[in-house]
């Protein structure tokens, strides 16, 4: 009798442990972006769509909590940026204009109007997306964008090539850090196993944008954006200051600044709530093409 009410109490038990994992809550896709493939994640329906772009040597990965919750009534698309993460990294240029001539044509693939949100040097290519297709970018979210300074190509061009070629192998390493992967959340196929560090492309593609990509390319280009900016910061970023943040937002004709203290660079992944609704509030501001949101 006693073995009979032990196996009855540790059935539940077992059967937790040898329940299946949950499936994760999307699967990889892959965009044509001109001369490469990019790894992408797609989710929700409607009118913009949201295209999110990370940061140097990260991935879609690091806008996973944040893409779920605006994901909920918007058609949202993240993508690895080429060279990155689980998208493609061919021997070929990785400067400013390629890698922008590259989203480009993922904007080519997207109907209708597109609201880019962007981290860091992922924020100065979303500017320059605004700049080549004001008609299709109605809005903007940079968050600590690059483009008007600091930024690891000036961090390159005061080490030189050797110090090009550290970034690289640091950025692999780094994967460890900011990994490419999501298994929870992004089921990724037959990448599933990929690895940055196994990978000579991989350090070769980051090396190469650290030499070739002017993080600083926009500067003054900010006061040409016409469409609304919503400007995300951390008061203690230590990669693009926030006393760029706060230039950007006399520079940029129609825009609004938020704030998050005591935060480094990347506060979508350590305040993803509030990041998430900061620009669903702005979201729900935009209104005829033209008409700047923050009149009050």
């Amino acid at each position: 009798m006693r073995r009979v009410l032990a196996i009855l109490l540790l059935l539940p038990l077992i059967t937790v442990l040898h329940a299946p994992a949950p499936a994760p809550a999307h699967r990889a896709a892959r965009v044509s972006a001109g001369d490469v493939t990019l790894r992408a994640v797609r989710a929700g329906a409607g009118r913009p769509t949201l295209l999110f772009l990370h940061g140097y040597g990260e991935s879609v990965v690091t806008w996973q909590r944040v893409f779920d919750r605006l994901a909920r009534r918007h058609a949202a698309l993240a993508v690895d940026l080429p060279g990155f993460g689980l998208s493609d990294k061919p021997a070929a240029s990785y400067d400013f204009p390629s890698q922008l001539g590259r989203l480009e044509a993922v904007l080519d693939g997207i109907r209708g109007p597109v609201v880019v949100v962007g981290h860091s040097m992922g924020g100065q290519l979303a500017a320059g997306l605004a700049l080549a297709r004001p008609r299709q970018v109605v809005a903007l979210v940079l968050v600590a964008p690059a483009g008007d300074s600091v930024g690891l190509g000036g961090l390159a061009d005061s080490l030189g090539a050797p110090g090009a070629a550290a970034i690289g192998w640091w950025e692999a390493a780094r994967s460890w850090a900011l990994p490419v992967h999501a298994p929870a959340w992004l089921d990724d196929g037959p990448l599933a196993d990929y690895e940055p560090m196994a990978d000579p492309a991989y350090r070769a593609a980051a090396t190469s944008v650290a030499e070739d990509f002017d993080f600083t390319a926009l500067r003054e280009r900010f006061a040409e954006i016409r469409q609304p900016v919503l400007l995300l910061w951390g008061t203690l970023d230590p990669v693009v200051p926030y006393a760029v943040g706060e230039r950007l937002a006399r520079t940029i004709p129609c825009t609004r600044l938020v704030t998050f203290p005591r935060t480094f660079h990347r506060p979508q992944a350590i305040h993803p709530e509030e990041v998430a609704a900061a620009i669903e509030e702005f979201l729900s501001r935009l209104g005829p093409a033209g008409a700047c949101p923050f009149g009050d």
